[in-house]
């Protein structure tokens, strides 16, 4: 943008101006300049191959506690990520037509955990409920700019804040703690110019000096205070605008080990490149979405995809996802709207081992910056499903199915694959076995598998899968999905009523064994006993299957004994968990010292 038609008193970016940006940044012309030096930062926790996220957008944080308690406590899902839960504007301090849109939880105006979402013992209460049902809590965060601001009207952020133009008294900055300021003043609209990305300011966004020691303290503090409330990681919005040396430096003040996945948008021929934040935590692949979209409902057929990976130009560690709260408004993902094709894209993602995967789910929309349903107040109403503009699309077998299937075939390789046209299948070792057809006929064929002899619970339909033989055959009709897997039906063996655990634990040794202990006798009563013990065969996912009658609730722990006999605990609260009614209990965690 030419700086004569610099907006520098706007109240708000709008959701168009969104979009125009991401478009701007997907975007190859000029060639790349020299890549930065490699960082010295340690990488974040990672997740396990077990692990999935679920992205609900714009879920108010009561309702989110619902949920963990409900259908996402026998889902498979380990982990929720909130929407931003710091201060924000106001609805009616944005953009004049787009009063009250999604995108002002994304202009920050001070670091209190108070939103229209909620307050802070409601987050607090959130995060504890759904850790109590299994679930860790990911948050959003907006740590490269504040709000947009008047530079000489006083506003008020939803918490009470005050604040304009580089002034956020009550988050601790002033103008010295901004990228230029007065003369200097410049917004991006060069994406090949990496200064002009990571020093001027976004749209209208006040983008933060984070070279600066007292910046990064105080963004430091911001997410060590999420932390003290339970939460286990971070998504790091616009990391892309945020040099990768700072953002490590950042991370580097933080407490613990906290899961990390940025925003980096990448295209071919821009200078800042996805591969500059490895180092630091997971990268979202934009590009991974971009290519489900294209072989699920566009032009290339989908039996590629059991290929998909690093070998398609992806950048690794990844985060994956469908689509996200910025893409689903564009055209180069799938949304909601794009019914059947979008729940087999989940499917596929949660069923295939590349990335750390982020579902979907959020809200019915006819404009791209349309809010969230909402109360007279102007904070989020609670999410009803079945009713109301919330999809809950993630009840869905193709969701939360699938996430299960996820949790039981942590750390398998994909074996067994088959494709043709628009229709695939592949196993995953000899745990699970998926097929996906997104054509547009029934397929009737017989699928070789590594799987045991047995019968099977299909997760999408509920029928049974018989397996003799190191094969299996069915009729997946059109636009549909089928998954099978060891522990859920007969198959294999395994009980009914049981556990099965797959534990990435830090801190072992050679000689050293892992074991889940806990309240009731099938856990030793708090101590470690054979039965509990699990296998480290999968390194450094620790795994087990443990008879536990269904409807039991007890509390347990991971320990690590040690060659001497000595046991080391984790230091966090006692964990909690209820056997379901039918099927295994499915943990999928990470030794926790926080």
């Amino acid at each position: 943008m030419p700086h004569h038609l610099r907006r520098r008193a706007l109240p708000a970016i709008g959701a168009t101006a969104l979009a125009a940006l991401i478009a701007a940044a997907a975007v190859p012309t000029a060639q790349a300049d020299d890549q930065p030096a490699p960082l010295d930062a340690a990488p974040a926790a990672a997740l396990t191959g077990g692990d999935s996220i679920l992205n609900m957008f714009e879920w108010n944080w009561n309702s989110i506690a619902a949920e963990c308690e409900g259908p996402l406590a026998d889902s498979g899902y380990t982990y929720v990520q909130t929407s931003p839960p710091n201060e924000h504007i106001r609805g009616d301090d944005a953009t004049p037509g787009e009063e009250n849109a999604w995108y002002i939880h994304y202009q920050p105006v001070s670091y209190k955990i108070e939103s229209r979402l909620g307050t802070r013992a409601e987050y607090q209460n959130m995060v504890a409920t759904c850790q109590a049902n299994g679930i860790g809590v990911i948050a959003d965060v907006v740590i490269n700019h504040m709000a947009a601001g008047s530079p000489t009207e006083e506003r008020t952020g939803w918490a009470g804040s005050k604040y304009r133009q580089f002034h956020y008294p009550d988050a601790g900055f002033d103008a010295s703690d901004f990228h230029n300021t007065g003369s200097a003043y410049c917004e991006i609209d060069n994406y090949q110019d990496r200064a002009e990305v990571q020093n001027c300011h976004l749209v209208g966004l006040n983008d933060l000096d984070t070279s600066q020691t007292d910046v990064r303290e105080t963004i430091a503090a911001y997410l060590d205070d999420l932390q003290s409330l339970g939460v286990a990681g971070f998504r790091v919005d616009a990391a892309k605008h945020i040099a990768a040396a700072d953002l490590a430096a950042i991370m580097n003040l933080v407490d613990g080990d906290p899961y990390i996945v940025q925003e980096v948008i990448g295209a071919p021929g821009e200078p800042i490149t996805e591969a500059e934040y490895t180092g630091i935590g997971d990268v979202q692949e934009f590009s991974y979405a971009y290519d489900l979209k294209n072989h699920i409902n566009g032009g290339s057929e989908a039996r590629h995809l059991t290929a998909i990976g690093t070998g398609w130009g992806y950048t690794a560690p990844a985060g994956v996802f469908v689509a996200n709260h910025d893409t689903e408004r564009g055209s180069q993902t799938m949304n909601y709207q794009y019914g059947q094709d979008y729940l087999l894209a989940e499917a596929f993602m949660l069923a295939h081992p590349f990335g750390t995967p982020a579902s979907y789910t959020g809200y019915e929309f006819t404009t791209n910056h349309a809010a969230p349903p909402l109360n007279a107040d102007g904070s989020v109403a609670d999410a009803v499903c079945g009713s109301g503009a919330f999809t809950c699309l993630h009840r869905s077998p193709y969701m939360s199915g699938m996430a299960g299937f996820r949790a039981a075939t942590a750390g398998e390789a994909v074996g067994n694959t088959w494709g043709s046209g628009d229709a695939l299948a592949f196993g995953r070792g000899d745990t699970g076995h998926a097929v996906i057809n997104a054509g547009t006929t029934a397929i009737t064929r017989t699928f070789t598998t590594a799987l045991p002899n047995g019968s099977y619970t299909d997760v999408i339909s509920g029928g049974t899968v018989t397996v003799s033989g190191g094969a299996f055959t069915a009729t997946v009709p059109a636009k549909t999905a089928l998954a099978i897997y060891v522990g859920n039906g007969s198959g294999g063996g395994e009980t009914k009523d049981c556990v099965t655990v797959n534990a990435a634990v830090s801190g072992t040794n050679v000689g050293d064994e892992v074991y889940v202990v806990g309240s009731i006798p099938q856990l030793g009563n708090w101590t470690a006993i054979s039965s509990a013990h699990l296998s480290g065969a999968s390194y450094p996912v620790w795994k087990g299957t443990i008879s536990v009658p269904a409807g039991t609730t007890f509390q347990y722990k991971y320990v690590i004994v040690r060659s001497s006999g000595a046991y080391t605990w984790e230091t966090i609260g006692n964990r909690t968990a209820t056997v379901p009614a039918t099927g295994c209990l499915n943990l999928n965690q990470t030794w926790n010292t926080a």
